[in-house]
């Protein structure tokens, strides 16, 4: 069962819940609690305002969040695993056009052993619209059995676009496995070339292929009209950035 949220301020999940949450209206600030046990699904719309979003995840809980960013507006997450084999996913699409700018910081904190999270962040900026992605991974002193690793990739859509990444990891602890890494490029020629030969329409092939960028955060969304609403919105963020 999906529940709509709307301008939530304080979440609490309780222990062993299961749930999918959506939220398309997002007000200053969102805290969430994910009790121990529980295994949540959230998806999220920012569009224009200035957000934070601050989650903690409990023993043994599961938090997974895909946020589509769209427009102006700052956002910031922060994501506290708590407690031993939390596990958070926290993917991020940002589309962009026109003269739009955009701060996203994300901090990842492992505070207990034994804990694993994962981050895709994607892009599509156009115009002369700038983004900046600032991801952080921190695992403190003699945290053990840590998994972390987050991936910032990006499209310029224009050559007046840009786009500036710093993902970071600040590890104090010897048993870990982490990754992180960043590229920014432009939209790949050969495979316009190759639309274009079969009759596609250069704008037409711009937009199939910035879109198929795109879907592979869309594409690990399990609900179906959830998954196809937000490759919708997306669409429609980008406008005329391709």
């Amino acid at each position: 069962m999906v529940e709509e949220l709307s301008k939530t301020s304080v979440l609490t999940i309780s222990p062993g819940q299961s749930a999918v949450f959506v939220e398309k209206q997002l007000g200053e600030k969102t805290e969430i609690v994910v009790g121990a046990g529980a295994h949540i699904r959230h998806y999220r719309l920012h569009d224009g305002q200035d957000h934070m979003l601050s989650v903690r995840i409990e023993q043994g809980a599961s938090y997974e969040v895909i946020t589509l960013h769209r427009g102006n507006g700052n956002l910031m997450l922060s994501f506290d695993l708590a407690q031993e084999n939390a596990f958070c996913r926290s993917d991020i699409v940002y589309v962009l056009h026109g003269k739009q700018e955009s701060l996203i910081r994300s901090n990842v904190r492992h505070n207990a052993d034994n804990t694993v999270s994962r981050q895709m962040v994607k892009g599509a900026v156009g115009g002369q619209a700038f983004a900046a992605f600032e991801g952080g991974v921190f695992i403190p002193y003699e945290r053990k059995k840590i998994d972390g690793a987050q991936q910032h990739r990006a499209l310029l859509l224009s050559p007046d676009a840009a786009v500036n990444a710093v993902p970071q990891l600040e590890i104090y602890a010897d048993d870990v496995k982490c990754a992180h890494g960043s590229a920014i490029g432009s939209l790949n020629k050969d495979q316009l070339y190759y639309l274009r030969t079969r009759g596609i329409e250069e704008q037409e092939a711009r937009h199939l292929l910035t879109q198929a960028f795109l879907d592979e955060v869309f594409d690990t969304i399990a609900e179906e009209d959830i998954r196809e609403e937000f490759k919708q919105l997306a669409a429609e963020g980008l406008q005329n950035g391709v």
